[in-house]
């Protein structure tokens, strides 16, 4: 797949595109008596959730979703200006975790804050029961990505791995101790990948 000559944007969107932990925490721990802090991103088992098995944890918080407060999400108000900057010098695509259980909200919660400036978007079902997932390096490959912002370095550093460059968004607790290897840099706001891609020209 092609984009004409303009390399291409992997974006993310929970905690990059829009904060969205601290709103899932704050929903789960108040309905299942937990606590959850933002530390617990980015699961590889349950036992912080209060439950038996990831696949029970992952069915908790799909209810999330049906919530007003995922649906009336706002993304950061930074990000927008930023990509519609970005838009009009590269490629941009979305390369999400999220489960296609929530695709069609998620479209149109991106046509709603970012009116057609992604070309693409992508789920990759990171938690889905139905062994669909996929790596998010597999799938910026497959779209010919020169770039990904993402907030886990766990893909940052696939995606590097692969010869993507990566920007590690955030300064979050899930990721503000990583060492980042060669080819990987941090930025902590939107303000802060306009100023990368300007100096790369």
């Amino acid at each position: 797949m092609s984009y004409l000559a303009k390399k291409v944007i992997a974006v993310d969107i929970d905690e990059v595109l829009m904060p969205h932990f601290q709103d899932l925490i704050n929903y789960y721990n108040e309905l299942y008596g937990t606590e959850l802090t933002l530390e617990d991103n980015h699961p590889k088992d349950s036992s912080r959730w209060g439950t038996k098995s990831m696949e029970e944890a992952v069915r908790r918080v799909e209810k999330f979703f049906d919530t007003d407060t995922f649906k009336n999400s706002q993304p950061f108000e930074e990000a927008i200006d930023a990509v519609s900057i970005l838009s009009k010098q590269y490629t941009l695509v979305v390369i999400t975790a999220r489960d296609d259980i929530i695709e069609e909200m998620t479209r149109n919660w991106l046509d709603r804050h970012f009116q057609e400036l992604f070309k693409t978007v992508h789920f990759t079902s990171a938690y889905n029961l139905e062994g669909k997932s996929r790596l998010k390096s597999e799938v910026a490959k497959s779209v010919n990505a020169d770039y990904i912002i993402d907030d886990s370095f766990e893909h940052i550093e696939s995606a590097n791995k692969l010869g993507i460059k990566g920007l590690l968004f955030g300064d979050y607790p899930w990721n503000h101790d990583k060492v980042l290897p060669d080819g990987v840099i941090r930025v902590n706001n939107w303000d802060e990948v306009l100023k990368y891609f300007r100096s790369t020209g």
